[in-house]
């Protein structure tokens, strides 16, 4: 018989038929008992998944084996490489794939064969650097070279030697930060020596066309001489070339300025030169023509343009002067009968022969592509001329009608 209660717990008489607290038969309390678990918990309560089961208390994690500890220190030490190593850029080695087939066979267990792909990478890694950098110190020194081949030398002797001094202690960690900063430096100074070249060929083409027409230049010489000898110095750094390249683009202003303002007095002598022959004289339809062609070109600013066309007058003119003296001489050498010169014209007269002569030149202004660049300038021109004789201003109208009839004799067929 049961002396306890398997419900409540609670002490059970032998002679009471119920439990004094719950009420439940004493008969049945030996087959309570015997419907607990080991633990007291009900076949229903064990069977639920509310209860919590006693497990033994996990094992401690097995200390890492002596390979598993090497293949963490490769990898650590792979990775500190791939961080520098990334600073080379195109080119640089990329050990991830090893590293990746390390980890996946350290994972299935395999740790021997893990170590021996880590102890490859890392083998591997340092000696592609080794050669990225080597190949990457040989092409700066070509670059060198090259640079001295063009007329300059940069001071980068000191670069290279620290460069090769990492390269060959290897210290790949400081020459790769050596390397990327040296080719930036030559990178930027190449640049800045493509644009001084490219200003010094415009000096030198100036220069030599000024001098060929007997512009003065003054003391654009002693700026030119003075640039060649800064570039003759050896290990020139960045900021004797930009103190180089600012008075080579000084030199070249003077020449813009010098060079138009002799190219614009000899133009205005050839006008005076071209003005004593008739409009219709077919002699000098050429200057005239080319007469045109300078002064546009002076206008635009292309002044090499401009000299070559002042080049072609010049031989124009030359040929019409001396045209025009022979004929003079032969004239000179004959009884010539005194000449009355022709009455002056008076303001009216004038008036009326210059807006005919304007409104002659409108209309073959008219006939002109609208948008050629010689149509801009003719009406660019009949708009001064109509200001002009709007006030009064006779003798500049008549210079400027002379000047667009020259300007329309360069265009094909308009003499």
């Amino acid at each position: 018989m049961a002396t306890s209660c398997p419900i409540c717990e609670q002490p059970i008489p032998s002679t009471v038929g119920h439990c004094s607290v719950c009420g439940f038969p004493t008969a049945l309390a030996i087959e309570g008992l015997r419907s607990l678990g080991p633990t007291g918990a009900t076949d229903a309560e064990l069977a639920s998944p509310t209860v919590l089961e006693v497990r033994p208390a996990p094992k401690a994690p097995e200390p890492p084996s002596a390979e598993a500890e090497l293949c963490a220190s490769i990898s650590r030490d792979i990775r500190s490489k791939i961080e520098y190593v990334r600073e080379l850029g195109r080119g640089a080695p990329d050990p991830t794939s090893d590293m990746c087939q390390a980890a996946l066979n350290e994972a299935e267990g395999r740790v021997s064969e893990a170590l021996d792909v880590l102890r490859r990478a890392q083998h591997s890694l340092d000696r592609q650097t080794d050669e990225v950098l080597r190949g990457r110190l040989d092409s700066l020194r070509t670059r060198e070279s090259a640079l001295r081949e063009t007329g300059v030398k940069f001071a980068l002797a000191g670069d290279i030697a620290r460069l090769t001094d990492s390269i060959e202690g290897g210290q790949r960690e400081a020459a790769v930060g050596l390397l990327v900063e040296t080719e930036r430096r030559v990178a930027a100074f190449e640049s800045d020596w493509r644009g001084l070249q490219g200003l010094l060929r415009q000096i030198d083409t100036l220069r030599k066309e000024a001098t060929d027409l007997g512009i003065p230049l003054g003391e654009i010489a002693g700026e030119l001489s003075d640039i060649r000898e800064q570039l003759a110095n050896a290990d020139i750094t960045e900021e004797a070339l930009d103190e180089v390249a600012q008075a080579a683009a000084q030199t070249l202003m003077l020449l813009h300025e010098a060079i138009p303002t002799s190219l614009e007095d000899e133009l205005i002598r050839h006008e005076a030169t071209l003005d004593r022959y008739p409009d219709d004289h077919v002699p000098s339809a050429a200057a005239r023509r080319l007469h045109g062609e300078a002064s546009r070109h002076l206008k635009k600013g292309r002044l090499s343009d401009a000299v070559q066309s002042v080049r072609e007058l010049r031989r124009e003119i030359e040929r019409l002067e001396q045209s025009r003296e022979l004929r003079e001489a032969a004239v000179g050498a004959a009884p010539v009968a005194p000449v009355t010169p022709p009455p002056a014209e008076t303001e009216a007269e004038t008036l009326e022969r210059l807006l005919k002569k304007a409104r002659s030149l409108a209309g073959r202004v008219r006939t002109l592509p609208p948008d050629s660049e010689l149509a801009r300038e003719a009406a660019s021109q009949i708009r001064e001329v109509t200001d002009l004789l709007r006030n009064r201003e006779l003798r500049g109208a008549d210079q400027a009608l002379a000047r667009l009839m020259r300007m329309l004799s360069a265009e094909p067929g308009g003499a």
